[in-house]
């Protein structure tokens, strides 16, 4: 099937000490990325292991609670976004139980040398009522897009929010569009979320916190019916380690 997916039941950690971390769809994309759910209950709080050249995305979708560096408080009370600078330890603590996905980026030679040139400052947080909203050609008029990372602000990662309502519509609202060749995407889906997915023509249906992956070059479309609401994060990563600013012209 063109469509890789895992539902949010089926990407359930075991807990252990009040955490848990369970890879997901391990095996789908051989450039370097790895996405991970993790839970972590009320009054707990976990370090994640920094990783030398190794950049880590936090998407924490749900629960309240804080990320803390040894200089700086995050408060996380709505959808966020935490990157650790990876030279300095950082913790999160959950007020509320949280869910959130990691994303592990390893660092090629050629990303290395240009995280050396020039990134974002690290570390990055934002909640995503802080994020700029921008407007695409793919997107329906229902549709409001939010950028987290823009494009060369982070090596190959680029990552934003797409949300969408058919409340009162009687057409599909959402996301549909032609392959981008140069670009894996992996999709966290959150919050009241009922959607379509289609890879390629194949179809399936989506709830909040099912996570999916669509391959470099394949068209897709992430759409509500008629009453239904969406809401995800796109998390896409270049698939050339050089020379991957190219733009393709469409068909």
């Amino acid at each position: 099937m063109a469509v890789a997916f895992v539902r949010k039941a089926d990407s359930m950690p075991e807990l252990k000490d009040g955490f848990g971390q369970k890879e997901m769809l391990a095996g789908t994309y051989e450039g370097g990325v790895r996405a991970y759910r993790c839970v972590l209950k009320a009054g707990c709080s976990v370090c994640p292991e920094m990783l030398r050249d190794t950049l880590q995305i936090f998407c924490l979708t749900d629960g309240i609670g804080s990320v803390t560096t040894p200089e700086r408080a995050f408060s996380v009370n709505e959808v966020s976004f935490f990157v650790p600078d990876p030279d300095v330890s950082c913790a999160i603590h959950a007020a509320t139980d949280m869910m959130y996905t990691m994303f592990v980026v390893e660092q090629k030679p050629a990303d290395i040398e240009r995280y050396r040139a020039f990134h974002m400052k690290l570390p990055f947080f934002r909640g995503l009522s802080q994020c700029t909203e921008y407007v695409q050609d793919c997107h329906s008029a229902n549709c409001r897009s939010y950028s987290v990372i823009p494009t060369k602000r982070l090596c190959r990662v680029l990552m934003g929010v797409c949300e969408a309502s058919a409340e009162g519509s009687t057409e599909p609202e959402g996301c549909m569009e032609k392959g981008h060749p140069a670009v894996a995407q992996w999709n966290v889906l959150f919050g009241e979320t009922d959607l379509l997915l289609t890879v390629d023509g194949e179809s399936v249906s989506q709830q909040g916190g099912d996570f999916s992956y669509v391959k470099a070059g394949l068209d897709h479309s992430l759409q509500c019916m008629p009453g239904k609401t969406i809401h995800y994060i796109w998390f896409e990563h270049y698939v050339q380690e050089k020379d991957y600013l190219v733009s393709y012209p469409r068909s």
